[in-house]
């Protein structure tokens, strides 16, 4: 009984370890076999398509590249048709194993997965997309009637037509808009045509490619009148200039509007009406604005319709005390609709006028002193203009023609051309003491900084000098003469570093600061005289 439980217990291991012997050689030959088709002992990703699982890739980088492709062509296949509303997403699972594709056949896979997409599709349509701003209609006639609609607010008359060109520089077909005038049928051309016939037809036949020529001429003739007709009056004469020279005579898109169609599911289209609606109502965006000169955040705000706490929150780093100068620029809120229309019209006038300002230059005289020599008296002129407008308002507008009805009579005014002299602070640093002001019982004829003896005094302004030297209760003192007729005065100085006659420019130095003088401690008294008098030295000093 003993011997043949051994004997089975033996016979067991040895066909255990013939088990495991035979498992690893089946692996051993079995992982080379897979290659590149299993993962690397770690992960995978599997890519998914529409909730469906089209394959698995060792490499995510490769899956945009294969997805795009595997669009192209598609949109290749079916005329140009994009998929709008297909993602792909992936997910790295964990596995040991796990079958991987190469590029070449994840895309074949996609474009597989992409065809049912085509295949069951609910509706083709189009994307309109219009900067960052997009909106998908449901069919052509849609896109038409929102860009009319949106044009048509400022071409009332529907002069101008729009047409849908195919983009050629884009790898897939992308559709860009183009407006151009009506083409007038020749017939009618030679006719000057009463009421806005001519409008009408343009209305009625707006977006429809088949336009028949003569039955428009047939619809119009009894409105229509002949060049002879034209001459005997009857007001014709206006309407006559008015066909052939003011009104509007250009519109275009200011933004760029792409179309491009699409298969989308029902609920991602727009209405036409509330599309139209979306693209042509005002909302506020940010523009860049060039500040002006004589502007202030409170003139740009007002002139915006903003206040100036709304300009500021635009604006990290502005604040109510920031000083704007000509050429800054700043951030502002315009409203404007998501498609901006710019048009451009021709109008003709009569208006006033005034010639330029004629001016007559004396060099003797300073920039400040101006004299009328003769009044201006307007003229009177009949204009043609080119107005531009965006989204309704004039933007600039520009004179192409004029005739003059009564010659103006220009302003003559003599001005001086000497730039007339500044005064600066004779000193740097030192500290205010004494105002221009009644003190101890008289009238103190100056102004005093307290300073160290030995600081530095320099020419307020440039002149000769007409005294230097001990001057009484100014002790040392010097004083100077401007061009303009005026002195300046600069007393107590401990020395004096000009001599009388001697020619000085604005910030020379002249002296160093002292105690001379009656006076109580170390300082400089400035004084500036105007006709023999002093006056306020704080008045004039820049």
């Amino acid at each position: 009984m003993n011997r043949k439980k051994l004997l089975f217990s033996k016979r067991s291991k040895l066909v255990f370890i013939q088990s495991v012997v035979a498992a690893c050689g089946c692996m051993l030959v079995g992982i080379p076999l897979l290659g590149s088709g299993f993962g690397n002992g770690d992960s995978y990703y599997e890519v998914t398509l529409e909730g469906n699982l089209v394959g698995s890739v060792k490499d995510p980088e490769v899956v945009d590249d294969a997805f795009l492709d595997a669009r192209a062509r598609i949109s290749r296949e079916t005329e140009g048709l994009v998929l709008a509303d297909v993602e792909y997403s992936m997910e790295k699972i964990p596995k040991v194993f796990g079958s991987t594709m190469d590029t070449e056949t994840l895309t074949d896979a996609i474009y597989q997965e992409l065809c049912e997409v085509v295949a069951t599709a609910k509706h083709k349509a189009y994307l309109m997309k219009i900067n960052e701003f997009t909106v998908t209609l449901g069919s052509y006639q849609d896109v038409m009637d929102v860009l009319y609609a949106t044009k048509n607010r400022y071409d009332e008359e529907n002069e101008f037509q729009i047409n849908i060109v195919s983009d050629a520089d884009r790898e897939l077909n992308v559709y860009t808009v183009q407006i151009s005038k009506q083409e007038e049928p020749e017939e009618l051309k030679l006719l000057p045509v009463q009421s806005n016939s001519l409008a009408q037809i343009g209305k009625a036949t707006a977006g429809v490619g088949d336009f028949d020529v003569t039955q428009a001429v047939e619809d119009v003739i009894t409105m229509t009148v002949t060049e002879e007709q034209v001459r005997n009056g009857d007001g014709q004469e206006e309407d006559l200039r008015q066909a052939t020279g003011d009104g509007l005579k250009d519109v275009k898109f200011t933004d760029r509007v792409e179309i491009v169609e699409a298969y989308v599911s029902n609920d991602m289209i727009t209405p036409t009406q509330e599309a139209i609606d979306m693209v042509t109502k005002d909302t506020e965006k940010n523009q860049v604005y060039e500040v002006q000169s004589g502007d202030t955040l409170s003139v740009i705000a007002n002139s915006h319709g903003l206040l100036v706490k709304d300009v500021l929150a635009l604006n990290e780093g502005l604040d109510e005390g920031t000083t704007l100068h000509p050429g800054d620029e700043i951030i502002i809120t315009v409203p404007e609709p998501e498609l901006s229309v710019t048009s451009i019209e021709e109008s003709t006038y009569e208006e006033d006028y005034y010639a330029e300002t004629q001016y007559i230059d004396n060099d003797e005289w300073y920039t400040t002193e101006t004299v009328e020599r003769q009044a201006a008296a307007p003229g009177h002129h009949e204009v043609t203009v080119l107005i531009t407008k965006k989204n309704g308002k004039e933007e600039s507008r520009e004179m192409i023609a004029e005739t003059v009805l009564a010659e103006p009579t220009p302003q003559i005014i003599e001005r001086g051309t000497k730039i007339p002299p500044t005064y600066i602070k004779p000193l740097s640093g030192g500290r205010f003491s004494s105002g221009f002001k009644w003190r101890w019982g008289r009238q103190h004829k100056g102004i005093d900084w307290a300073c160290p003896i030995g600081t530095s005094i320099m020419a307020s302004c440039g002149g000769t000098v007409v005294q230097a030297g001990w001057f009484g209760g100014y002790g040392n003192c010097i004083t100077l003469r401007h061009p303009d007729g005026r002195q300046t005065r600069y007393g107590h100085l401990s020395r004096i570093l000009v001599k009388t006659g001697q020619s000085v420019k604005q910030g020379e130095k002249i002296g160093l600061s002292g105690n001379t003088g009656r006076s109580t401690g170390p300082h400089v008294h400035f004084e500036i005289i105007i006709n023999g008098s002093q006056v306020n030295p704080l008045n004039y000093l820049d």
